[in-house]
């Protein structure tokens, strides 16, 4: 090879390297590809991929210029542009079939074409390239994570990653006896070894029961306590375990939404160790430990402030390890579910209350177990139906805005829209909650239709959760099989569109202060939510959060399973995007859900716009199934 040629080569792999996934690819891999490169031109207009030209047989970089790719059948659906560095169509050419997209150049654009057959061969010697391929939005998400521990290391409070596998942080042999052990017996060896909890376990390893001090105490105080009954008769039965490649978030958040201090860890399914709170929270300096007790044993609003205040210490500190987006969610919901329990607990005590019958619901977000670290109240009651409705909800309204009141100077703004059980119009008996979503049924009008954003997604909090799913059990039988209401649940799911331009990457625009932003939840996240929420209504499916409800859907057969976790994925990738931009976001700005796009380095871009394409093809679906 000449020198010209080599510098040319070498030219072309640097310019490449600025765009993922090439900046991942090895010297040798790139010098392959680099090798069989093509410069082709296209004008504006001109088409340069169809379904017309038959089975794709040339994968396109676009090396200078713009592209737009539109779904061919029906027209019009699922436009997405393409930009420097950007390849297409990556799941045609590996395929091998035909495009099911038109690419037509919305300018003069330069692409390098590279033969389906080097695709394959350069697939076949870099590991990166071909997790592109096999899967673009994914392999492009798991970088970004990568790039995420990477930014924000040097902020963590901690050492140790909370996202450790738990089989990494097994330290010492699993303490285990036969259910037939007497309870003498299992406690003289949790005496000797010093340890608070024994596993009973089948003679080939499969984990029945745990017995712990908390179940000593039970047995104490309730005059059970015979030193020679079984073990198995005083342990608690069926315990929750998870894998060895489960993460210490995900156990984490089992503990905090249990309540419970030990994990039972399985390898296939037989017992392989335990893990306590202790192991999993000595792995952040805000510990959860700390949080739930001061929770706990809160009785005043400054107590309870400071501990709202270190949630959400404890949640930057997580961000910070690499935690997902969906376990960080999830987190912070359950503890800010207790949180809010311990509010209402204390009011409803002060409130003598005690002779209703009611449950508080979360709604929105926290419904949806999907709060983020900017997100206001909304909440209401349901109590048990009677004669005497007004008079029930005349004294449960004092209760209920204590309540508020209480959340609100623990960081969650009372609700603009008035959504809290404060209100008296969400302090209502079952009948009336049930003659409430009736109306909203029968007449889907725009305010009902937008209320179906809110009410949908509640789940009991605190109080007789029994209401609550009296509810959602008659809310899901009415609604199923309306075809009416859900075409026009559907039409409302397709009115906030993903910021995807016609002729740039983002469709931005100048609004609460903030020119030139797009809204991460109105136009990023709130597609995903409002399109699952109308497949799972139309499936039968009672779950709440987004990603219960995408993963239902493809168990229901609704939507395939690849597609559904490409949904979840991109999901939770404008979901930490909301959680980073929470964190290092402009505060003078009206709204924290605003973001420039510019402010994101080009991986992160790139990667939205991926999520944002998801986001209108779950809206193309949407629009065929109701044909709108």
């Amino acid at each position: 090879m000449t020198n010209a040629h080599s510098s040319l080569r070498d030219a072309t792999i640097e310019d490449l390297r600025r765009h993922a996934p090439f900046d991942q690819m090895d010297r040798d891999a790139m010098r392959y590809l680099a090798s069989g490169l093509k410069l082709a031109y296209f004008s504006k207009g001109a088409t340069i991929a169809s379904p017309e030209t038959g089975i794709a047989g040339k994968l396109h970089i676009i090396q200078r210029g713009q592209v737009r790719g539109e779904l061919a059948d029906p027209p019009g659906r699922d436009v997405v542009e393409y930009a420097d560095g950007e390849c297409f169509p990556v799941a045609a050419v590996t395929a091998k079939r035909a495009s099911t997209h038109i690419y037509v150049a919305l300018e003069d654009t330069f692409c390098f074409e590279v033969d389906a057959d080097v695709v394959a061969e350069l697939a076949r010697r870099s590991a990166p390239f071909q997790a592109f391929c096999s899967g673009r939005a994914n392999a492009l998400l798991q970088r970004s994570f990568a790039a995420l521990r990477t930014l924000y290391s040097e902020q963590s409070a901690s050492s140790h990653a909370i996202n450790m596998r738990l089989g990494d942080i097994l330290r010492r042999p699993v303490l285990q006896c036969l259910p037939d052990d007497t309870l003498q017996r299992a406690l003289q060896a949790m005496h000797a070894r010093k340890v608070g909890a024994i596993i009973i376990a089948q003679t080939d390893g499969v984990p029945l029961g745990i017995f712990t001090e908390r179940d000593l105490l039970r047995c104490a105080a309730s005059g059970t306590l015979d030193l020679n009954a079984t073990i198995e008769t005083l342990m608690t039965g069926s315990p929750i375990c998870l894998p060895m490649s489960a993460s210490a978030a995900e156990a984490a958040v089992k503990m905090v939404a249990s309540g419970i201090r030990h994990i039972v860890v399985v390898d296939d399914g037989k017992l392989a160790g335990v893990v306590s709170e202790r192991d999993l929270f000595a792995l952040q300096r805000t510990t959860m430990r700390g949080i739930i007790g001061a929770i706990d044993t809160a009785v005043s609003a400054p107590a309870l402030v400071q501990a709202a205040a270190d949630v959400r210490k404890l949640a930057v500190n997580m961000l910070a390890q690499g935690v997902g987006a969906e376990q960080l969610t999830q987190l912070i919901t359950s503890l800010n579910d207790k949180l809010a329990a311990r509010i209402v607990a204390l009011e409803a005590a002060r409130h003598g209350i005690e002779d209703i019958d009611w449950c508080w619901i979360a709604l929105g977000s926290e419904g949806r177990h999907e709060q983020t670290l900017s997100t206001d109240q909304d909440n209401a009651i349901i109590f048990a139906s009677g004669e005497s409705a007004p008079v029930t909800r005349d004294r449960l309204l004092p209760f209920a805005s204590a309540v508020n009141a209480t959340l609100d100077a623990c960081g969650f703004p009372l609700c603009k829209g008035g959504i809290m059980a404060g209100n008296p119009k969400w302090c209502l008996s079952l009948v009336q909650w049930q003659e409430c979503f009736a109306n909203w049924i029968q007449d889907p009008l725009p305010k009902a239709l937008l209320h179906s954003t809110i009410f949908y997604d509640f789940r009991p909090l605190s109080g007789n959760a029994e209401l609550a799913q009296a509810l959602r059990a008659w809310l899901i039988a009415r609604v199923k099989d309306d075809a009416r209401f859900l075409r026009a649940m559907a039409q409302s799911a397709l009115d906030s569109p993903p910021p995807l331009g016609l002729f740039s990457s983002f469709q931005t625009s100048s609004k609460d202060g903030s020119p030139g932003t797009l809204d991460l939840k109105v136009q990023g996240t709130r597609p995903f939510v409002d399109a699952a929420r109308v497949m799972a209504l139309a499936s039968g499916i009672g779950l709440t959060g987004t990603t219960e409800r995408l993963r239902a859907c493809a168990d229901a057969k609704a939507i395939p399973r690849d597609e559904a976790e490409a949904l979840i994925e991109a999901f939770h990738f404008i979901l930490l995007v909301r959680f980073r931009h929470h964190l290092n976001g402009n505060p003078a700005l009206a709204n924290p859900n605003r973001i420039d796009p510019a402010s994101l380095n080009e991986l992160d871009r790139r990667i939205l716009k991926e999520a944002f394409r998801q986001a209108r093809k779950l809206q193309t679906r949407m629009s065929l199934e109701y044909q709108l």
